[in-house]
């Protein structure tokens, strides 16, 4: 009974590790310039605040923040969606190790990184500038 007390407190311990490390690889990105998104931006590609929304088809959580970005997309240009399996070249520029994130970009230097699913909210705010 041991044994498996101490095998689960590993576990558990390895499990938030990767957590803890995955969000201060987020946060180090923050101030950093970001890599070149010519080749997603489209006509965001003037606007000075841009949100990128990283996420994969299989994420689950993705789902329901994909239906989001995609509600929010026709009024905000600046709201750009970034699947990591068909760019994942971006994905590693701006460091992103878990879907869904969110990427502010103001005047080609990340200001926000933001993981996992978020309200309208947040990601009205971070496109409005209200963060």
């Amino acid at each position: 009974m041991n044994g498996l007390l101490i095998v689960l407190a590993l576990f558990l311990g390895a499990v938030l590790l990767m957590q803890y490390l995955t969000v201060r690889r987020a946060r180090r990105s923050e101030g950093r310039p970001a890599p070149d998104t010519s080749a997603v931006d489209g006509e965001a590609h003037a606007d000075s605040r841009r949100v990128y929304y990283f996420y994969s088809p299989q994420c689950g959580p993705c789902r329901a923040t994909t239906q989001l970005a995609d509600r929010l997309r026709p009024e905000h240009r600046n709201l750009i969606k970034v699947n990591v399996f068909e760019a994942p070249e971006l994905a590693q520029g701006f460091g992103i190790m878990a879907t869904p994130s969110f990427v502010l970009v103001v005047d080609g230097e990340i200001r926000q990184v933001r993981l996992g699913g978020q309200g309208e909210r947040q990601v009205l705010a971070m496109l409005l500038g209200e963060e």
